[in-house]
């Protein structure tokens, strides 16, 4: 299989699992992101989103569907839902416009502090946190064809963390299934249902 039929395989099984027992997080997510979503996004970046990456925003457009966005000095920030955060450390899956807003926002602080590794061009934000400068990155800038994720944190720069997008959510979709297994995103971790919302510990 490709790298997007991965995609497409691992977060089919999620989605299905959400849907079967979690279904307020289910409802968290987006239709599909359309074509002139898509090209809205890869113009404002100004490049091709790697496929991987693409496949999955055209499965569903982000976990944003029940977020809020509140105006703010220079444009709106998007305050999530509980619902909405699907991932382990509590992360959002990001939309298309997120991730927009949250690579312009990165590269204006990186040309503000004069750090040009603070956050590169090539990086496209997928899932972060919303009341924290944390998340995950595809590096979309490698020569080698790899399109591998990146972690960042307050703290510190950005940082090798897992080979691809596919691997992290086939550990997502092997550990809601099977209750075991282990990758760099879910390690430690077990899922559980609250009020019909998806919980990790």
């Amino acid at each position: 299989m490709s790298y997007a039929d991965d995609v497409t395989s691992s977060w089919t099984r999620i989605v299905r699992w959400l849907e079967n027992k979690a279904p307020a997080s289910a409802q968290a997510l987006n239709p599909p992101a359309t074509d002139a979503d898509i090209q809205h996004l890869n113009d404002s970046l100004g490049f091709r989103i790697p496929e991987p990456l693409e496949t999955w925003l055209r499965l569903n457009n982000g976990s944003t569907a029940k977020d809020s966005r509140i105006p703010i000095p220079g444009g709106f920030q998007l305050v999530p839902h509980l619902d909405s955060k699907l991932f382990p450390g509590g992360e959002v899956f990001l939309d298309c416009q997120s991730t927009i807003d949250r690579h312009q926002d990165y590269l204006r602080i990186a040309h503000d502090i004069g750090d040009e590794d603070w956050w590169r061009p090539s990086w496209v934000p997928v899932l972060a946190e919303a009341d924290a400068h944390y998340g995950m990155i595809l590096d979309a800038g490698q020569t080698d064809g790899s399109i591998p994720v990146l972690a960042y944190r307050e703290t510190d720069y950005a940082k090798a963390y897992a080979s691809s997008l596919e691997a992290l959510l086939t550990g997502v979709a092997d550990v809601l299934e099977d209750r075991q297994g282990s990758s760099a995103l879910t390690r430690g971790y077990q899922a559980s249902v609250q009020d019909g919302r998806l919980v990790w510990y």
